[in-house]
């Protein structure tokens, strides 16, 4: 059994609810490749307006005046969980949180830091 047979047989298996109403609708034998099933799934759960409305959540993010740390924190996790990208290394992800934050919140960093945060080299 290729890997390319065996995706194609667990994919229906990782659905729920109207995915696997629109699977069920697919015509039998209408996807040879699990290439072709992943490119129909995403073309209809992650069309580009989406894409770039995920995208543009992690990358212009902005902390909210009456957001704490740990909530701003939190929130933006959640748009890279809904999001991720393999080309925003980790210290560009900092880099956009960091410079998202209010200054109160940059500044409340850099003194933990002792210093500017962002000059620290990551280790």
């Amino acid at each position: 059994v290729t890997d390319d047979a065996l995706r194609l047989y667990l994919f229906p298996h990782s659905l729920t609810h109207h995915a696997t109403v629109w699977f069920d609708r697919l015509p039998r034998n209408s996807i040879n490749t699990f290439e072709q099933m992943e490119k129909m799934f995403l073309r209809k759960y992650f069309p580009p307006s989406m894409v770039t409305k995920l995208r543009n959540e992690v990358t212009n993010f902005l902390q909210r005046l009456d957001e704490s740390l740990f909530e701003a924190w939190e929130c933006y996790k959640l748009s890279i969980d809904n999001f991720p990208d393999p080309y925003m290394l980790p210290v560009i992800q900092l880099d956009t949180f960091y410079n998202g934050l209010t200054l109160r919140h940059r500044d409340t960093i850099n003194v933990d830091a002792g210093g500017t945060f962002m000059k620290i080299s990551l280790e």
